[in-house]
C-alpha cells in the first residue's frame, strides 16, 4: 500500500465518495462511507495533503485491499 493510500479493509460497497481529485483534506477528513455486512462506516484521511486519486465512485462493490482513495 502507497503511503496515503485509503484502501477497502473488508468487501464491500462503497456508498458516497465525499472528496474529488485536486481537493485539500486534512488528519481525519472522511473521505469515503462504505457499506459491508449491513454498516456503514467512514473512511479519513490519514494525513494532510491533496486528494491526488478518486478510483471508486458511489454504489461501487470493491474486494478487500482495492485502492479506494490517494491522499499526497
Amino acid at each position: 500500500v502507497v503511503a496515503g493510500g485509503i484502501s477497502e479493509p473488508m468487501p464491500g460497497m462503497v456508498v458516497n465518495v465525499l472528496v474529488k481529485e485536486g481537493q485539500q483534506v486534512d488528519t481525519g477528513d472522511p473521505l469515503v462511507i462504505l457499506e459491508s455486512m449491513k454498516m456503514q462506516m467512514q473512511l479519513r484521511s490519514p494525513l494532510t495533503g491533496q486528494v491526488s486519486k478518486v478510483a471508486v465512485c458511489d454504489r461501487t462493490q470493491v474486494e478487500k485491499g482495492a485502492l479506494l482513495v490517494q491522499v499526497s
